[in-house]
């Protein structure tokens, strides 16, 4: 990700734009690219200083300083560092510290050469290997082990898109449309979005236009800013993998942060991939539930369920009873705010069409009882991780309150 500084913007009025290389400016911007990508690969094995002290010696004009260090910059976040292997270095600096105090304290003349030769024989090793292990855990000492690194073509592609990612990590609401023609398109979206853990809600266009989804972003929160920010940035992909699609942004920019909106708009640009996993929780509570013995059956869902008027939900569960057939939806809420709890709440006593079960942290502080035993859905509060059986039980209600109907 790129940060501020390094992205080339321009700001008129209250409009915020990313200003695009020009096709004048690419043969450029490649060569810089492919002089980044090459000094990572010949640096493999060697430290970090080593790496920033060849890129320090790569000449670069002042017009060009920007981009070079925004390409440089996504190189290194491809790259995995690792101290070096051997000595503790915050132990043996103890060591030597206080071997070198005991010296000086006896009266002796201090000699740092004589100092570490000692240390260096109690642990079996020359003075070098010392010398290099003293100052190991600092950053310019780590190693690069190795990195996984695009073409050239592949590395400016990735600064485009982190030029437009870097906005959205200081947004205060963010509003997007998008079209896809396949139901699939969708659901890899909106799965991605809650494996994210974005406050976020999602209404259906008239006439199938699509989608509209409103995003709470970082600036409007009060704590987590920068994970939800990157969260929120790293969803952009999967919104610009619809086959059309437009995002505009309030967002807080510069040291002044001023309020600006941003505006951006394409069809099917990214190849990347749209698919997410369930989230963790969802994985875990998943796994449990295939453990348990039950009629219900359970999956990953697929399903999109909209209520005119009222909003859509995304559950991440499907439960179908092997006797009678029946379906029940699991929505897992989490952390989000407690107005989407109430949206669905609303949902719920307008009459789903749909019997559903929601997950909702107890952080949320919302009761269950806010739904009544013989509503079509159901709430489950749980405290640190979701139980089957607890969940079960809630399916089991659910479906026995539609069953009386």
């Amino acid at each position: 990700m790129l940060t501020a500084d390094l992205v080339h913007v321009r700001r008129r009025g209250d409009r915020l734009t990313v200003v695009p290389l020009a096709e004048a400016e690419r043969p450029r911007a490649r060569e810089l690219a492919a002089t980044a990508l090459l000094l990572v690969r010949a640096h493999v094995g060697l430290p970090r200083g080593a790496l920033l002290e060849a890129w320090s010696q790569v000449a670069i004009a002042p017009t060009e300083n920007r981009l070079a260090r925004g390409l440089f910059k996504l190189a290194l976040d491809a790259c995995e560092f690792e101290e070096g292997a051997g000595l503790d270095p915050v132990e043996l600096r103890r060591e030597i510290f206080t071997q070198a105090a005991a010296v000086r304290g006896s009266g002796r003349d201090f000699d740092r050469a004589v100092v570490l030769a000692d240390i260096a024989q109690a642990h079996g090793l020359d003075v070098d290997a010392i010398e290099e292990a003293l100052y190991s855990d600092l950053p310019t000492a780590h190693v690069l082990r190795k990195a996984d690194l695009p073409s050239p073509d592949g590395l400016l592609a990735q600064h485009d898109l982190a030029s437009h990612q870097s906005i959205l990590l200081r947004a205060v609401k963010v509003q997007a449309r998008v079209f896809s023609a396949s139901a699939g398109g969708y659901r890899a979206l909106f799965r991605k979005l809650k494996f994210h853990r974005l406050l976020h809600t999602i209404t259906e266009l008239d006439r199938g236009a699509g989608y509209a989804i409103d995003l709470d972003g970082p600036m409007s929160l009060f704590e987590q800013t920068t994970k939800y920010g990157l969260n929120l940035a790293l969803t952009l992909p999967a919104i610009m993998a619809c086959d059309t699609w437009e995002v505009r942004a309030d967002v807080r920019w510069g040291k002044d942060r001023r309020p600006v909106r941003y505006h951006l708009r394409g069809g099917r640009e990214s190849s990347a991939s749209n698919n997410a996993g369930l989230p963790d929780e969802v994985a875990a509570l998943l796994a449990d539930l295939r453990q348990q013995e039950s009629p219900w059956q359970v999956s990953p869902s697929e399903a999109i369920l909209a209520l005119p008027g009222l909003g859509v939900c995304v559950p991440d569960l499907e439960f179908v009873h092997r006797g009678s057939g029946q379906r029940v939806f699991l929505e897992v809420l989490g952390f989000w705010s407690r107005a989407a709890v109430w949206k669905r709440v609303e949902m719920a006593e307008a009459g789903l069409p749909f019997p559903v079960v929601f997950a909702v942290s107890k952080h949320l502080r919302v009761s269950e009882e806010v739904l009544p035993a013989d509503a079509r859905a159901a709430l489950y509060v749980y405290a640190r991780a979701m139980n089957a059986r607890a969940v079960l039980e809630r399916v089991e209600a659910v479906a026995a309150a539609l069953a009386r109907r």
